[in-house]
């Protein structure tokens, strides 16, 4: 799918059905071959889980069952994610992290980043004790350094050769928005 069509489409954000397990893994799949150094996890690691690990993160993200998952969907293609999830301890309760934001290369620069983690912090935001989200990122993706910025996150700190990938190592930035 084009950028170019992807405007004369209209984009949805929704959160999925327990039963569409099958199009949240494969975009899970594709996000960590596009994007390893993004991702603390592994092609490798995911492709390797059994059936019903995705489907009961499925089950969980769409019941909001201690974390929530977002899509971007175009003419019933998926072609976006964010999601986020928040403790079930009493004392960590107020703070959630998101995790796997990830846009199709095709699509990027057309706004779905930026409405995905727009409507996924509106609904942190309506859980009540959610008070701060905190999130990793590589320090070498300026892009999405620069979105979060304009969300109101702010970088606190830098965890030096975080990740190793294919040899190469990723500084990850750690940045918090306090609602």
């Amino acid at each position: 799918m084009s950028k170019q069509g992807s405007f004369m489409r209209e984009t949805s954000i929704i959160t999925l059905p327990p039963e569409r397990w099958r199009e949240a893994k494969m975009l899970r799949l594709e996000a960590l071959l596009a994007e390893p150094s993004a991702f603390a996890s592994s092609y490798e690691d995911e492709v390797a889980f059994p059936d019903e690990v995705w489907i009961a993160r499925s089950k969980s993200a769409y019941e909001r069952d201690g974390n929530v998952t977002f899509f971007a969907e175009i003419d019933g293609e998926l072609v976006g994610m964010a999601g986020a999830g928040w403790p079930a301890k009493a004392k960590q309760r107020h703070v959630a992290e998101v995790y796997g934001v990830y846009v199709a290369p095709e699509m990027r620069g057309s706004g779905i980043a930026g409405r995905l983690m727009d409507r996924l912090l509106r609904e942190l935001q309506s859980l009540g004790p959610v008070e701060k989200v905190s999130l990793g990122v590589t320090s070498d993706n300026a892009a999405a350094v620069r979105l979060y910025e304009k969300l109101g996150f702010e970088i606190i700190g830098r965890a030096r050769r975080e990740l190793r990938v294919d040899g190469r190592y990723y500084d990850l930035c750690t940045m918090e928005l306090h609602f």
